[in-house]
């Protein structure tokens, strides 16, 4: 089956590894095949807290998250061999759609997206 390759970014705890460290959230990029969206329409629930007045629709994504080994030094190519554990996301969370290729038995990651996707204008 074929699936969609994605970046998407979460909010990631620094000091995860640490108990009683303070929380500290940084913004981290992952890359990994979107499986499947998810929409979950929920009912009103005055009892949850906080309560949930208005029915919500929550759109998510379940995401296979690409073990990255290596980057290229200059440019937004990224490798790996394994996929890891299956994220489910807030689909605002995926940024782009990124391409992949199969180089010397490991797949790389092209992300066009960043700074290569910029147009960039010199003086003369």
């Amino acid at each position: 089956m074929l699936y969609i390759c994605c970046q998407y970014e979460l909010l990631v705890d620094k000091n995860a590894r640490y108990r009683n460290r303070p929380v500290i959230l940084e913004k981290k990029t992952f890359y990994g095949q979107l499986r499947q969206i998810l929409v979950l329409d929920l009912c009103p629930i005055p009892s949850a807290a906080p309560p949930l007045v208005q029915p919500t629709t929550l759109v998510l994504g379940a995401v296979r998250q690409a073990l990255i080994e290596s980057h290229h030094s200059t440019l937004d190519i990224h490798y790996y061999k394994k996929m890891g554990a299956l994220d489910l996301v807030d689909i605002a969370t995926v940024q782009c759609v990124v391409g992949r290729i199969v180089d010397r038995g490991r797949t790389a990651i092209i992300d066009r997206s960043g700074a290569l996707a910029r147009a960039m204008y010199v003086e003369v």
